[in-house]
């Protein structure tokens, strides 16, 4: 049985309308039950939360919980927030539709805000005073800023309900080690993709990987490969990951994840990306899917002729690994 915890911040996925698709939704959840991935629920980049009303946020926390309750942990992301208060009320909308854990970020870097040390300190004391439930914090750089390790693992000493720290976008070993070194009591680490190699053996209890909306049964192939000590293939799951993670970065945050979901014709496909966000040009998604198909990704070749992409497309790619 795996100790690694398998998450991913999972697409909301809307009609050709572009209103919430229901349907689809469920379908892409299942997937990560399926593999054993728990999902952070509207999530401000591949959730597009920030494009989404109240009351759509509520009823994507609802069908989350529906669908991945009680097979794998559900975690409740939310959109970026202004204020400590939002925070709370976002929390409360979680925690009502019956999340298991709430995922906690600073207050958005709006025209320029950088909190102090102060101020985000009193921002978490705020939030972690009036939410009792389980939750994870998140210092992730996205946000525009990047919360010291010091004082992360301080709220984490000081308040019982933060269970875990989700370290998306800090690459590297230093913050990991920093923040490891400031606990006084077992907190779990979850980690991105980059370094997970060393983070994992230093201890990390989880993966969050995007990628997994895509291609999961590889990142799921890559976390049990590393848990029964078969770090040849490890690794070289982990490199094929990381040469898809650098071509598809071209087309940041939920636009790579739509344009995929079109190509490969999966669930909510159709419905592409809300605005803000505009889909590529055709000639960007053909440039996407050559390049994804070149990869040589077993996973990908597969999707390819469920979707009945031609052949001759395929007969390019180099070997498949």
């Amino acid at each position: 049985m795996s100790t690694v915890n398998l998450l991913a911040r999972n697409c909301t996925l809307f009609t050709t309308t572009k209103a919430l698709d229901e349907d689809a939704y469920r379908e892409s959840l299942q997937r990560f039950v399926d593999f054993k991935v728990g999902p952070f629920l509207a999530s401000g980049g591949s959730g597009e939360a920030n494009s989404l009303s109240w009351d759509e946020v509520r009823r994507v926390y609802q069908i989350g919980v529906e669908v991945c309750r009680g097979k794998v942990p559900v975690y409740a992301n939310m959109p970026e927030v202004r204020s400590a208060q939002e925070a709370i009320d976002f929390s409360r909308l979680a925690i009502e539709a019956g999340v298991d854990i709430v995922n906690l970020y600073g207050p958005a870097s709006l025209h320029g805000y950088r909190p102090t040390d102060g101020e985000l300190t009193a921002y978490f004391d705020e939030v972690l005073t009036a939410i009792k439930h389980p939750v994870t914090l998140a210092p992730n750089p996205i946000q525009g800023y990047t919360a010291k390790a010091g004082l992360i693992a301080d709220l984490c000493n000081r308040y019982p309900q933060v269970e875990s720290v989700t370290l998306n976008g800090l690459d590297g070993d230093a913050y990991f080690i920093d923040l490891k070194d400031g606990l006084t009591r077992d907190v779990g680490m979850n980690v991105p993709l980059a370094g997970s190699l060393h983070t994992l053996g230093l201890g990390a209890t989880g993966l969050s990987c995007n990628q997994i909306n895509f291609i999961p049964r590889t990142v799921r192939h890559y976390v049990d490969c590393y848990e029964r000590g078969d770090l040849a293939v490890a690794n070289q799951i982990y490199a094929d990951l990381h040469r898809f993670n650098r071509f598809v970065e071209q087309w940041r945050g939920a636009r790579w994840q739509k344009m995929a979901l079109k190509v490969f014709k999966l669930p909510g496909g159709e419905g592409g990306l809300r605005k803000p966000y505009l889909m590529p040009t055709d000639a960007e998604v053909e440039r996407f899917t050559t390049g994804l198909l070149a990869l040589g990704l077993v996973e990908i070749d597969e999707l390819a002729r469920a979707a009945g992409l031609g052949q001759g497309v395929l007969v390019q790619q180099a070997p498949a690994r």
